[in-house]
């Protein structure tokens, strides 16, 4: 009975291994502008990305945060150096989203829910339609409507 529960347990802790492993992998291109610690790159006085530690976008409801990957976020402002570039090519594959929509939830001392292969496909059929970036208040809107 106790080596069964410790295989159990063992392959559950390398099965989430793995998937941390693949959302850290797919997360090198977000590292760009957030940075490898997920707190924003520092280019002088300024950043070039928000940091993703304790971002209400990042902890709240997951669609939210796919649809800022998926669709990118538009320049407005100078607060941020950087643009959030759609990144729905790059991450196709409803597996790899779910990856590092994961990797960041669970990272940089964020502790939200995973994202699943089929969550992931979900969002993706619930932003379809949206043909642009949004706005950053737009994103602002949609995880305090989440939130409620």
């Amino acid at each position: 009975m106790k080596k069964t529960i410790l295989t159990t347990v063992a392959a559950v802790c390398s099965a989430s291994s793995f998937v941390h492993a693949d959302g850290k992998a797919a997360f090198m291109m977000c590292s760009a502008c957030h940075g490898a610690d997920g707190k924003g790159l520092q280019v002088g006085a300024k950043k070039m990305a928000p940091t993703l530690a304790g971002s209400a976008v990042a902890n709240g409801d997951p669609s939210v945060l796919a649809l800022a990957i998926l669709k990118g976020i538009k320049k407005e402002g100078v607060e941020y150096l950087g643009v959030m570039a759609a990144l729905e090519a790059v991450y196709a594959d409803d597996q790899k989203l779910a990856d590092v929509m994961t990797y960041v939830r669970q990272s940089f001392g964020n502790k939200a829910a995973a994202v699943t292969k089929e969550d992931a496909a979900k969002f993706r059929a619930q932003w379809k339609d949206v043909k642009e970036p949004v706005t950053r208040a737009k994103i602002a809107e949609l995880a305090n409507k989440a939130a409620e």
